[in-house]
């Protein structure tokens, strides 16, 4: 499929993530925002400008971004350049591709397997929401299956609501202490038991992950324990 064709493209209002290499001079650091999808057509993706520090400098024609969201086939990322900015009441950037739409598939953290149960809490204002206007979601209850430094994959009933793209707040213990952390679900898993009845949900927390230096401990820890159980 052509990388100009808006069919693997999010939807209007879907979230996003754009990458933004700032110049040596502005410290060299890659940028991650979170924005949304205002329009697409063939050849173009209008995403809401982020705004970030330099941005008024820095931001011009021409200037190369990724763009990272989640679908059904897990994390997407697409190269584009920046073919116009649109400074309006919402100021936009009209993207250009000029690369091919692929798939992630290389965890960036290790996972362990770990059990016990969470909460997620649907996120006031998440643009994926279907239906902004209708009733509140309420909390679902959910099965952990892994955990790392950076994410999850969590069991929940089929019936539940979070899907691919929404946001989620997570609360859960570890260690005897609460973690609340900002997660976006990047793939859901039909019923991997063949049951219909649960699916599981992949979940990549937001930055700043408060908890990060508790959960890659955690996960140290549980790494250490696995092996000596698998020792001889």
């Amino acid at each position: 499929m052509s990388s100009t064709s808006p069919a693997q493209w999010p939807a209007v209002n879907g979230r996003v993530r754009v990458q933004v290499q700032l110049p040596e001079a502005l410290g060299g650091d890659l940028l991650e925002l979170p924005t949304r999808v205002e329009d697409s057509a063939e050849g173009s993706l209008v995403v809401a400008a982020p705004g970030f520090s330099g941005d008024l400098h820095l931001v011009a024609p021409g200037m190369p971004v990724t763009v990272l969201w989640a679908s059904e086939r897990g994390q997407m990322r697409q190269d584009f350049l920046i073919a116009e900015v649109v400074r309006r009441r919402v100021p936009s950037w009209d993207l250009a591709p000029c690369g091919e739409v692929e798939v992630q598939q290389r965890r960036r953290f290790v996972r362990v397997p770990v059990t016990g149960n969470l909460r997620l809490h649907a996120v006031p204002g998440d643009p994926v929401r279907q239906d902004p206007d209708a009733a509140p979601e309420p909390a679902v209850t959910a099965a952990f299956v892994d955990l790392s430094e950076g994410g999850a994959c969590v069991r929940v009933r089929s019936d539940a609501w979070p899907e691919a793209g929404r946001l989620v707040r997570t609360v859960f213990e570890l260690d005897g202490g609460p973690v609340e952390q900002l997660a976006e679900v990047v793939r859901l898993v039909p019923d991997p038991a063949g049951t219909g009845e649960h699916d599981d949900l992949v979940l990549s927390f937001v930055e700043p992950v408060a908890a990060s230096d508790r959960l890659r401990r955690h996960v140290m820890q549980e790494q250490i324990r696995n092996r000596r159980r698998e020792a001889p």
